[in-house]
């Protein structure tokens, strides 16, 4: 392992020769005609990102799991990740191209399809590039790091149409919630009141370091930071100083609202039947319990407010008392989304399987299909039907989704440590924050969390313009530093700009 210095900052070996040909401005590629496929009419299948859940999807269509379909290369910043997948395919039969840079990867015509499992900050960069190269392309969630980069995804998906695009969102795959929405859509229930999606899920501290940290000599950390803020690790717990703990530092993901949650996020939506944007967001909450490195609240509330009714997301990674590590039950489950209705509610697992219960809690149906898992295989069928409608996760539901995410995440960020007191009387005009800022103190209390020494932090009440967007209103100063948030815009840098495809905005 060698020291990260300044000088390997300065080094700009990637962007000599034809790596300048991917500099992201504008079109990278042309539009190609879909790719014909293998001879035996197997979509040929490249895997980018395989340490985590990219393990899964690469054993997936090198087992034969996934009909129709083959793997044929995997791709991967860290070597020894990608040595470590190459011998798990050649132990299950399959020979794999291997590569560490992805656009190398993209210009094989021997690959049809691109399955894109690396961290949240690649996400839509990678999902133009592979549109611009011809290529089918199914991106795991969430769609982005930042709305404006989900935007320009979207708009990508729409001008090289002649490609799939399919999004990891596996519960728009589950008949169990389609039919649970059909139910609520017969009016038996009566109307929604409000629907509330939770994530809690046990997450200890990550640790405290001294400052930066060494990257791996396997790991090419230019190309594993790409669009990102090319910056030193400083964390180093279980999973080491680049793999999976970049889940809780903001230039890489959005802790765990966008990570297990917009799962959860997307469910609620799609069962409130909100479409596009909410008209305003707050959120409250902070990194309590502990002390470590990572940034990321592991106690949030974002309140989403729509028209139809509001959408509450509760995030907790503390047990349901100090030294517990069970979790917290809402209802039902730990991670689930509620749909509260006049007559009863519905509630859908992590798994995607549903039940409805009338206004006393008792079981009116269950709904156990659980086809979650035909999700991977969806997309196969898409992209050999050359139909975008067979697929389930459609792009720009995902992008609105992941949005929320962001939007939930930029309230706290511009937010201010308060008291408890404070925040009680801000949020006091809102029945939804009222009772969720109510169930989270007493969360708090049963793991010893004291608001004098550790007070939360209060959002802004943000007023949102969907057409746009962006943030707007009357308080011009809390307006301009939540849209100049790198988690509503963040273009890239160098050879890793994330191009303009739609339309500017201008705030």
């Amino acid at each position: 392992m060698n020291n990260w210095s300044r000088k390997d900052f300065l080094k700009t070996s990637l962007l000599g020769g034809s790596a300048a040909l991917f500099a992201g401005h504008g079109r990278l590629y042309g539009q190609t005609s879909p790719a014909a496929g293998s001879a035996n009419g197997d979509v040929r299948v490249g895997c980018v990102g395989i340490n985590a859940q990219g393990a899964g999807h690469m054993r997936d269509y090198v087992t034969g799991k996934i009909k129709g379909a083959r793997l044929v290369a995997i791709c991967d910043a860290d070597e020894a990740v990608l040595n470590r997948r190459k011998a798990d395919c050649e132990k299950e039969g399959g020979k794999v191209a291997t590569y560490r840079d992805y656009r190398k990867m993209l210009e094989s015509k021997e690959i049809d399809a691109i399955v894109i499992a690396t961290p949240n900050h690649w996400h839509s960069l990678m999902t133009i590039w592979a549109l611009q190269a011809g290529k089918d392309v199914y991106v795991e969630k969430p769609l982005s790091h930042n709305i404006w980069e989900g935007r320009q995804a979207v708009e990508a998906a729409k001008k090289y149409s002649k490609q799939i695009v399919q999004a990891g969102t596996q519960n728009r795959s589950s008949q169990d919630i389609k039919e649970a929405i059909a139910y609520i859509k017969s009016g038996k229930l009566g109307a929604i009141k409000w629907v509330r999606g939770t994530c809690y899920k046990p997450r200890d501290s990550i640790g405290l370091t001294t400052g930066p940290q060494a990257v791996p000599g396997t790991v090419d950390y230019d190309l594993w930071t790409g669009p990102a803020d090319l910056t030193p690790p400083r964390r180093n717990g279980g999973k080491g100083p680049i793999h999976y703990d970049w889940h809780w530092f903001w230039n890489y993901g959005g802790g765990d609202i966008s990570n297990q949650g917009i799962h959860q996020v997307d469910v609620a939506r799609w069962m409130l039947g909100a479409e596009g944007m909410p008209t305003s967001v707050q959120s409250f909450g902070g990194r309590v319990g502990y002390r470590d490195d990572a940034e990321t609240p592991n106690t949030l509330v974002s309140v989403f407010n729509y028209a139809k009714a509001p959408l509450i997301f509760e995030v907790r990674g503390l047990g349901r008392k100090k030294g517990m590590k069970a979790m917290d039950v809402y209802r039902t489950s730990s991670i689930s989304v509620t749909v509260q209705c006049e007559g009863g509610y519905v509630a859908v697992s992590e798994a995607g399987t549903a039940g409805i219960y009338d206004a006393d809690g008792k079981v009116m149906q269950k709904l156990a299909a659980n086809t979650n898992g035909s999700h991977r295989q969806n997309f196969i069928n898409a992209v050999q039907a050359r139909k975008q409608s067979v697929a389930n996760g459609l792009i720009e539901n995902c992008h609105y989704s992941t949005a929320l995410c962001h939007l939930g995440n930029i309230s706290y960020r511009v937010g201010a440590e308060k008291s408890n007191a404070a925040i009680a009387d801000a949020v006091k005009s809102s029945e939804a924050s009222k009772e969720a800022y109510g169930r989270m103190v007493e969360h708090l209390s049963a793991n010893e969390v004291d608001f004098a020494k550790t007070p939360a932090m209060l959002g802004p009440l943000l007023k949102i313009d969907g057409a746009k967007e962006l943030f707007t209103g009357s308080e011009k100063e809390i307006v301009a530093a939540a849209n100049k948030s790198p988690l509503m815009k963040r273009e890239g840098r160098g050879a890793f700009k994330v191009p303009q495809i739609g339309p500017k905005v201008v705030a």
